[in-house]
């Protein structure tokens, strides 16, 4: 499919996927069109999937956006990259913010605080005609947290208990927000999209860490759910031996990747993931509460000569201590 035919029933001052990601959010939050929201670029009944929670309509949308210019008024919104996936109908991107705030109003974290902090987003929308109506996005909310002075732990266990339906405990009812009801989807280049799947399937499945030495460049630069950079593989492999203590028998799965080749630029890759298992271990998580917990996650990574040179994990840990106050009663 070209790229023409893809911006088929969309604003004919959005040239290409990029632009239209890039322009929307512009719009929205930078010069406060947010009844764009409904009047422009979201679909009526658009489903927007947090490991959160679940909003069924632009409405929800707009409303959850004011919340958040509220709390973090000079909200900045910096693209650092869209990868883009081809739909028989318009198109799939997973975008990738880094922003920059200050916490100036009071909201979800509590009393405004004046700290400023920066948080990693991606968000992965399938797009048709000019509307957003289908989207997933992560937030690195642990990392906010920690940068406001507040204990993650604290207060993602006061999340889920304030609202156990939007934690939704258990592996079924998170699953289904990030699994597509037709299985895996693949978009792009399939080689390089299995190759990343196998490699992560060794490591998280078939808990094979020797894996990431023939996966990863061993100067890998990772970052972190919470935000935390990391270099080098040795490294790498510390962060998930604890993520791995905490959920020892967790399955790993991909739902949708995407993956380009794009001149002068490392070959790219966007995995929307998920790995599911009982909270049975010490690690990561604190002391094993016998939880079910399921990880929904996004992550990019970039390869040079078949070897991941760049990774970016978005989790939003906050679910994860939510599921476990929820599962504790």
């Amino acid at each position: 499919m070209s790229k023409s035919n893809l911006m088929a029933g969309f604003d004919p001052k959005f040239k290409t996927p990029e632009e239209y990601i890039l322009g929307c959010t512009y719009e929205i939050w930078e010069e406060r069109g947010v009844g764009l929201i409904t009047d422009s670029y979201y679909s009526a009944d658009c489903t927007l999937k947090t490991p959160l929670g679940v909003s069924n309509t632009a409405g929800a949308v707009v409303a959850g956006t004011f919340a958040t210019l509220a709390e973090f008024p000079d909200r900045q919104a910096l693209a650092e990259d869209m990868i883009i996936g081809l739909q028989n109908v318009g198109f799939y991107s997973s975008h990738r913010v880094r922003t920059s705030a200050t916490h100036l109003g009071s909201g979800r974290f509590g009393h405004a605080t004046g700290k400023a902090l920066n948080m990693l987003t991606i968000a992965d929308c399938v797009c048709r005609e000019n509307r957003i109506v289908d989207e997933w996005l992560v937030r690195n909310q642990a990392g906010i947290a920690r940068q406001l002075g507040i204990d993650p732990v604290q207060f993602g266990a006061e999340l889920g208990r304030a609202n156990p339906a939007a934690a939704a405990p258990g592996s079924a009812a998170l699953l289904d927000r990030w699994a597509d009801a037709k299985g895996l989807t693949i978009e792009g280049d399939k080689a390089i999209a299995m190759s990343v799947i196998d490699a992560w399937s060794a490591i998280w499945n078939g808990k094979n860490l020797r894996t990431m030495r023939d996966t990863y460049d061993r100067a890998v630069r990772f970052e972190a759910p919470t935000g935390e950079l990391h270099y080098g593989v040795s490294n790498l492999d510390r962060v998930l031996i604890t993520m791995l203590s905490s959920i020892p028998d967790g399955t790993f799965k991909a739902h949708h990747v995407i993956a380009i080749r794009a001149p002068d630029r490392p070959v790219r890759v966007a995995v929307r993931w998920s790995y599911a298992g009982k909270h049975a271990g010490h690690g990561r998580y604190g002391t094993a509460s016998g939880a079910d917990l399921v990880l929904l996650g996004i992550s990019h990574v970039e390869l040079r000569d078949g070897r991941i040179i760049n990774e970016w994990m978005t989790l939003d840990e906050l679910s994860v201590y939510a599921q476990i106050a929820v599962a504790k009663g």
